[in-house]
């Protein structure tokens, strides 16, 4: 037999991540199996080990209502009304890292494979019914303060693992977790699709060099009405809606014209909702 699963099985040993990665994935399965047996029966070493708690949800039904990047999503739970940013719960994929979009403000340009991978994920969930099992939580850094992240798995009718998807064309990478770290219980079947994509030479993996261009952003009223002309001649165009900052407020981004535009339907008026972000004053939504 292999010394190296009944190590832990028996609680004597712990897998290395880092070095499991030089391993074929199909060798992995029976490592996992045995240090998980371990752990649910706290033998030896994980004598007190107990299981990560959660401060929600392990479990979340809802609607995806809003991709935020290429591993996080903005989730409506069922029988929630839509009244305010508050009630969405963001979910971040467990044990994926996707490539950052830039930030123009802070002068940081897009990741390879940023846009595409974001865009993967939108047709995907968006709009669409989804479960989620939350694993861990983590305190991620924003700005001043900490944003208490739930991290899972999310599935569709279509797609049981949203996040494998991702990983078997290329678009994102798996975590590289520190030994001690809580990961996604599929991580194998995780790093499985990542090394068959990188087998393939598929998006991040591949060897070519990523060109992509730039996409206007019209969202500044000056630059808006310098292009409306070549907008209005189109009549009939395609657009994907990516943020909806009311119900008749969206902004759009036009594939054919390659830019981002403000658009409002013509003449109707929507009830107004809350100030979006939590903490902030203004206004209740109406």
């Amino acid at each position: 037999g292999n010394i190296a699963v009944e190590l832990l099985k028996n609680g004597l040993a712990k897998i290395s991540d880092w070095s499991l990665r030089q391993m074929a994935p199909h060798d992995v399965p029976a490592l996992r199996i045995a240090e998980n047996s371990a752990k649910r029966t706290n033998t030896k070493i994980w004598h007190s080990y107990a299981p990560p708690k959660l401060r929600g949800a392990s479990e979340i039904i809802g609607t995806v209502v809003e991709v935020l990047s290429g591993d996080t999503l903005a989730i409506l739970p069922s029988g929630q009304a839509y009244d305010s940013e508050d009630v969405l719960q963001k979910v971040s994929l467990a044990s994926v890292r996707s490539p950052r979009v830039g930030n123009e403000r802070l002068g940081r340009e897009d990741e390879p494979y940023s846009h595409e991978c974001k865009d993967r994920l939108r047709v995907m969930t968006v709009g669409k019914p989804c479960k989620v099992q939350i694993h861990y939580e983590r305190d991620i850094p924003v700005g001043e303060t900490t944003d208490r992240r739930q991290f899972g798995t999310v599935s569709t009718k279509q797609k049981p693992d949203v996040a494998e998807v991702l990983l078997a064309e290329g678009l994102a990478t798996t975590q590289r977790h520190r030994d001690d770290d809580e990961k996604s219980p599929r991580y194998d079947d995780l790093r499985a699709a990542e090394s068959a994509a990188s087998s393939a030479k598929k998006g991040l993996h591949s060897e070519k060099e990523y060109k992509r261009g730039t996409i206007n952003d019209l969202t500044d009223p000056r630059k808006a009405k310098a292009y409306s002309g070549a907008l209005m001649r189109a009549k009939t165009i395609k657009a994907v809606v990516e943020y909806c900052f009311s119900g008749a407020r969206f902004k759009m981004l036009v594939p054919s014209e390659n830019c981002h535009i403000v658009f409002s339907p013509n003449c109707i008026r929507c009830p107004q909702p809350s100030p979006a972000g939590a903490g902030r004053q203004g206004r209740p939504a109406e």
